[in-house]
């Protein structure tokens, strides 16, 4: 009977071990800043000022010119490109 009960307590707790989203205790550590608000607003506008942030996977700027080609033509350019879109490939 012993044995039993024994057995059942183990299955248990490891179902609960097993489900622990934390294992490590990572979300317990607290995380400190070595810069404050006003310094990375600063940097931010130094990279913007310079062009240095990058937009997408690729490290490709957001183009903000209106384009001036067709709904077909891009279609047609899509259809026959050789590019890669999507997710970043390795090359």
């Amino acid at each position: 009977m012993k044995a039993i009960i024994t057995l059942a307590a183990l299955l248990v707790s490891t179902a609960a071990l097993a489900n622990d989203i934390d294992p490590n205790g990572f979300e317990k550590e607290a995380f400190i800043s070595s810069a404050s608000r006003a310094d990375v607003k600063r940097d931010l506008q130094i990279a913007q000022a310079n062009g240095e942030l990058s937009m997408g996977e690729r490290g490709m700027k957001v183009i903000d010119e209106p384009s001036t080609k067709t709904r077909a033509q891009v279609a047609a350019e899509a259809r026959n490109s050789k590019h890669v879109y999507g997710e970043a490939s390795v090359e």
